[in-house]
């Protein structure tokens, strides 16, 4: 397996950028020690497309407090700069629908947030998508 740390500077030569779902706290905090963070934020000012798919469409936001919020234990690396990359405006919250069989306050906990923070969150189920030109023509789905 390649080490993500030797390919980063490999994304520029890419025609579209993919950041896949899974964990987001790690994601972010590897973005983030690896330096891929900057590359991307680079790339994303070039008109190369950006897809994020769940975690990926997460860390693509401003912030990931709110997971931080939701979930503390998750963080395992127990990172305090939970800012995002930035490359878009919105806050997602991914597998809305999904996550109400889990735990049905998830609704009354996001309203929380959003009502403390003034962070508004968008929900969006597995069938859904969210496709914007955001900052610096970066495109989500």
């Amino acid at each position: 397996m390649v080490h993500f740390f030797s390919i980063r500077a490999k994304l520029y030569g890419y025609d579209l950028i993919f950041l896949n779902g899974g964990y987001p706290f790690y994601l972010l905090h590897f973005l983030k020690k690896s330096g891929a963070d900057h590359i991307l934020k680079d790339i994303s000012r070039t008109g190369v497309p950006i897809f994020g798919l769940s975690a990926g469409s997460i860390v693509m936001g401003p912030s990931i407090e709110y997971l931080q919020y939701l979930y503390p234990e998750d963080n395992q690396f127990n990172d305090t700069d939970l800012t995002g990359l930035n490359l878009t405006s919105t806050t997602i919250f991914p597998h809305f629908k999904e996550m109400l069989t889990r735990d049905a306050d998830i609704d009354k906990k996001l309203t929380s947030y959003e009502n403390t923070t003034g962070v508004k969150i968008m929900r969006l189920n597995n069938d859904q998508a969210l496709s914007c030109h955001c900052k610096d023509k970066v495109l989500i789905d």
